[in-house]
């Protein structure tokens, strides 16, 4: 018989008012998974779990994507130093090596969230830190304009490992209505829990403009220094603490929840029994080309990622209340849409309104708001509705690819020719939130559709569909969220 868990008193699955009880059965690591298939685990135990999560993943998604953001937005900041005169750059070089950086950024997404599981995210992540941390530090060094551009190339090709991977490792640890609040914490820079007083989750993707240009100014102040120009010691400095991120980083980096050294026996346990209880739908985590096949052949990935390119083509605050709405009530579509809307309204001030400051920055406040609440939503939306490890991993690395294509557009619109108004970049990225908003209609109505058509089987094509074996997102008893 199954050994007790000290501190847990079993109980009937309900009282005598009717309530439902949910220690109903006590389990340790020798029951079946059709008793942890059964087991409730209580509101109490699951938030310690997740406050524990919280405490280890948050923190370390956020600073490995904040330093993805800066290391990436190095350019533009070297660019003012006057890195591009130094190396004798064309006069089109900054939007070139702009958008080149994308070239093998959304080629390999697909491939590094393919292999993250059979390669362990505990050896693929910190390694690619590390060796783009080498990279950006080398940039320091150069001498002309070739080399930026053969540098850019391969730095694309190392982050692209970076955020569709972490955007998966999340799925390892998270249910999918827990993913979105949890993505934010990639996005949004807030505090990491409101119950974990003092610690701060560092800024990231809302805030690195920010943060990275308030770092540049000061390096940049070093120019002359052991006879070198301020915008390489920008690189020097940064790529420097990207290695030692990189060197740390497989501390907190668990390839799951039963090796994360963090998670006590009964919290590994209880994520046991989540695993269980989602695998119906996520099959098994091995490698196969089938699953691969699904991902690319599965339109609502694809449609995500046409979302995508508009939503990236295009704070913080709005984004973190709009996540935790969005898991607390399984709701992504009325939040995105009307965020979206915000940010049309913001660009087109910008386009209309040329010589009002104050006007300016609030419109672009407003383009702030729906930017980031439609991109982190969208990922965690095709993830959510996305089920089998494997197609989830090749589907993540597609919809990045299809929606990082957008920043190969953005380096070519914002040209220096149309500054200081840049209607044509305003015009593009307006044209962009329509497009993704387009799709995004055309994408719920799918949803809709295949639910609809789900719930209207007879229990024949049910048991016909589980005697086939379809499992994962297809399946029967699987409901898409809109």
């Amino acid at each position: 018989m199954a050994k007790p868990y000290e501190g847990e008193k079993p109980a009937s699955s309900a009282d005598t008012e009717g309530n439902i009880a949910y220690s109903v059965a006590v389990i340790d690591e020798h029951t079946s998974d059709e008793q942890l298939l059964e087991y409730n685990i209580s509101p109490a135990e699951k938030k310690r779990l997740l406050r524990r999560l919280d405490s280890f993943i948050a923190p370390m998604v956020a600073i490995l994507y904040l330093i993805s953001f800066l290391d990436r937005s190095n350019l533009g900041n070297a660019s003012t130093g006057g890195m591009l005169e130094d190396i004798g750059a064309p006069s089109n070089g900054l939007s070139v090596t702009t958008s080149i950086f994308y070239a093998t950024y959304v080629t390999f997404e697909p491939f590094f969230t393919t292999i993250l599981k059979t390669v362990k995210p505990s050896i693929l992540l910190p390694t690619v830190v590390v060796i783009w941390g080498a990279i950006v530090l080398a940039n320091g060094f150069i001498e002309n304009y070739a080399s930026l551009v053969a540098f850019r190339l391969v730095l694309g090709f190392l982050e692209s490992a970076l955020t569709p991977c972490l955007f998966l490792l999340l799925t390892f640890f998270y249910v999918r209505d827990e993913l979105a609040l949890r993505t934010s914490y990639m996005f949004a820079g807030l505090p990491q829990m409101f119950w974990l007083i003092g610690t701060l989750l560092i800024v990231s993707a809302a805030t690195a403009g920010v943060v990275g240009g308030l770092i540049a100014a000061g390096l940049l102040k070093m120019d002359g220094t052991h006879g070198l120009e301020g915008w390489r010691w920008l690189y020097i400095v940064e790529g420097a603490i990207t290695i030692g991120i990189g060197l740390i980083s497989p501390i907190f980096i668990a390839n799951s929840p039963q090796t994360a050294w963090y998670l006590s026996d009964r919290q590994k346990l209880l994520v046991k029994v989540r695993t269980v209880q989602s695998r119906q739908y996520n099959g098994n985590d091995a490698f196969s080309w089938a699953e691969v096949r699904k991902a690319f052949t599965e339109p609502m990935i694809w449609i995500s990622g046409l979302m995508q390119i508009g939503f990236d083509t295009g704070a913080a605050i709005v984004y973190m209340a709009c996540a935790y709405t969005a898991d607390k009530f399984d709701m992504r579509f009325y939040l995105i849409l009307p965020t979206a809307v915000v940010t049309c309204i913001g660009y087109a001030i910008l386009i209309a309104v040329q010589h009002n400051t104050g006007v300016q920055l609030f419109a672009c406040f407003l383009c702030a708001t729906g930017v980031y609440t439609a991109v982190g939503l969208n990922v965690s939306w095709c993830t959510a509705n996305t089920a089998g490890v494997r197609k989830r991993s090749t589907g993540i690395g597609i919809q990045q690819l299809v929606g990082n294509c957008g920043g190969i557009i953005a380096g070519q619109i914002y040209r220096s020719i149309d500054r200081p108004y840049y209607r044509l970049g305003h015009a593009v990225s307006l044209g962009a939130m329509i497009w993704a908003i387009f799709w995004m209609c055309v994408y719920v109505w799918l949803l809709r559709a295949r639910n609809a058509k789900k719930l209207a089987m007879t229990d024949a094509e049910k048991e016909e569909q589980d005697k086939a074996g379809v499992t994962g997102d297809r399946h029967w008893s699987f409901m898409y969220v809109w």
